[in-house]
């Protein structure tokens, strides 16, 4: 029985643990990325959602051609805001100290 229960803990702590993980894909900090890093489909349309409980963050869409397309301040814990249909030249610039949730 304590093999049993041993075993149904373990089993209980790796799941949580991969789950946790799982989340964590979608979130980035400060940096530049390009979109085809992200394996982003361009039929698809994404939004932008800053889950840091305390710090803003800026979002910047680039398009091939170094020219600014969107730009969107996220406050603390914002809500969803939709980015333009993305391609796989533009770049996302994400400043500030904030977790930047794509979606």
């Amino acid at each position: 029985m304590k093999k049993f229960l041993l075993i149904f803990l373990i089993t209980i702590f790796l799941s949580f643990n991969l789950v946790h993980l799982g989340f964590a894909v979608n979130i980035f900090k400060e940096g530049i990325y390009k979109a085809a890093d992200f394996n982003f489909s361009t039929e698809n349309t994404y939004s932008v959602q800053n889950v840091s409980p305390k710090d803003s963050v800026y979002i910047l869409l680039f398009d091939e051609n170094q020219l600014q397309l969107q730009s969107i301040r996220l406050g603390p814990q914002s809500g969803k805001y939709n980015l333009l249909p993305l391609k796989p030249d533009y770049r996302i610039a994400i400043v500030g100290n904030g977790d930047v949730f794509i979606d």
